[in-house]
């Protein structure tokens, strides 16, 4: 909604935000229309409310805004470079910069139903699921399917992009669930970071349904952490709690404030109770009972872990009222980008794993995914772990690969600033102490075709850390790469080739 710079000053001074405005002298009392607001100064032009913003901010950026064409800016300081035009100085930008992009695009939330999901695990695979089921009965229905906001990707009906974080930043949002109601959506689904809702990046935004499915430890103080995602709750009309989570009784006791609770998992005592869990190669069967049904389930997918996510989104979309129906036939197509990606040659002699796992507990998980569903089968492993960031990792990576693979390759992982090379020897380091071997090729894709190749019939190789990713972090900026997944079948198509080959040659010589 198109407004101009008086207008917005009402707005934050509504919003208690207003400290100062400050005009121009011998323009006060000028009001200029406001075509966009941004924080990206390279995409300023004629019109333009620009928000200074962030702990990297610099001044040239508010004069480049300025020569662009801005005729308002909005931080928590005066600069100099906007002396020419208003300032609207505000006491917490990062609420500003919400309740502005909420006003430019109309208040889109307004018109949607928004699912919000956290959690310290499996609030991607969650929301694919719900996605899938929300998708199957709206288009039942006669309408256009689910928005989604992943840490994957922002699909809005509009666009579909890679997404660069968890939970987009405030305009971005705002703009994403415009995009949606402009399309005719009338859902989205959107995965929450602690770190978004610390910063109230998602501002006001009433959640009708949000899922909370665990918590450990994370990459701020686990107090911080784990308080910063109870506030999901502060919004919030229906809320799904996985009663088998860590510190079950302070979540439910900030739940207690929505206006209703379903809760899910294990436990005799939840609404929506799992149990029969069986695996089967590269799907898991299990039984779900709710209020009003009591059913078998599939989920074609590894890891016994992601049949707790799939009851969240059983939760939450029974919840909704989607057919039990749609939402069981939902899941069985259901697959998600870098998720536990599962290929294998041709004749099924060696099977690739692609999956994102990329700390101590993801890596526990997988291998006893592994152990679960290819019992006495071998296991190789090619990891890297990013640079600058989470050194813990390393130790916990590198003492688990070291007690459980057969054979490990150590890669770049987003190596950013940090040398590769220094990377993996740190991590071959724990490695060795627990008396394991391994092999540092800085050639990512070349590793995992040396890794397949050099299988024997029935191994498994994980292929962990980048998931769907097709660029690599390298210095400051991003490089292309094809993708873990591009790069293994490739190699699996060769290594049935050459086994194809060698059968032909063996029943010849016979």
């Amino acid at each position: 909604m198109k407004q101009s710079v008086l207008e917005y000053k009402k707005l934050l001074e509504q919003e208690g935000l207003l400290v100062e405005f400050a005009e121009p002298e011998g323009k006060e009392g000028e009001d200029r229309p406001v075509t966009l607001v941004t924080y990206f100064s390279g995409g300023a032009d004629q019109g333009t409310l620009f928000l200074c913003k962030g702990a990297a901010f610099k001044e040239a950026y508010l004069k480049d805004a300025v020569n662009r064409g801005a005729v308002a800016y909005v931080s928590e300081k005066k600069y100099e470079a906007g002396k020419e035009i208003p300032a609207l100085i505000v006491n917490d930008a990062r609420k500003a910069q919400f309740v502005l992009g909420e006003a430019f695009y109309d208040y889109p939330a307004k018109s949607l139903h928004v699912t919000a999901l956290t959690g310290t695990k499996g609030k991607t695979t969650t929301a694919y699921y719900l996605q899938s089921m929300l998708d199957a009965c709206l288009k039942k229905q006669g309408g256009n399917g689910c928005a989604l906001l992943s840490s994957i990707e922002y699909y809005d009906g509009k666009t579909r992009e890679a997404s660069t974080l968890t939970t987009p930043e405030s305009l971005e949002l705002c703009r994403h669930m415009r995009n949606a109601v402009d399309a005719g959506l009338s859902h989205m689904v959107m995965e929450v970071s602690s770190q978004a809702l610390k910063y109230e990046r998602v501002g006001n935004t009433h959640f009708d349904t949000a899922i909370f499915l665990n918590i450990s430890k994370d990459h701020i103080s686990p107090t911080e952490h784990f308080q910063s995602k109870l506030k999901i709750f502060d919004r919030c009309t229906c809320a799904c709690v996985n009663l088998d989570s860590d510190h079950i009784g302070e979540i439910l006791k900030a739940a207690a404030k929505c206006e209703r609770v379903v809760t899910f998992g294990s436990k005799e005592n939840a609404v929506i109770r799992v149990s029969d869990i069986k695996p089967g190669r590269g799907k898991f069967y299990f039984h779900v009972a709710g209020p009003d049904f009591s059913e078998d389930f599939t989920l074609p997918v590894h890891g016994v872990f992601n049949v707790e996510n799939a009851v969240a989104a059983i939760a939450a979309a029974w919840s909704m009222g989607i057919p039990v129906s749609l939402i069981k036939e939902s899941l069985l197509g259901v697959t998600v980008p870098g998720r536990m990606e599962t290929y294998e040659s041709s004749a099924g002699e060696v099977t690739a794993i692609v999956d994102f796992a990329h700390n101590g507990l993801s890596f526990e998980k997988m291998f006893d995914t592994v152990a679960l569903e290819y019992p006495g089968s071998r296991v190789s492993v090619v990891f890297g772990t990013p640079g600058g960031k989470a050194f813990n990792r390393r130790k916990d990576m590198g003492e688990i690969s070291g007690k459980r693979a057969d054979r490990i390759f150590l890669v770049p992982d987003d190596p950013g600033n940090e040398d590769p090379q220094a990377i993996c020897e740190e991590i071959g380091g724990y490695i060795a102490k627990e008396g394991a071997s391994f092999q540092i090729r800085m050639d990512r894709g070349a590793a995992i075709r040396e890794a397949i190749l050099g299988a024997v019939p029935g191994e498994v190789v994980l292929i962990l850390g980048k998931g769907a990713d097709v660029t690599m972090h390298v210095g400051n900026g991003n490089v292309p790469y094809r993708s873990d997944a591009v790069y293994a079948k490739e190699a699996l198509a060769e290594y049935g080739n050459a086994f194809a080959e060698a059968a032909t040659a063996r029943e010849t010589e016979e």
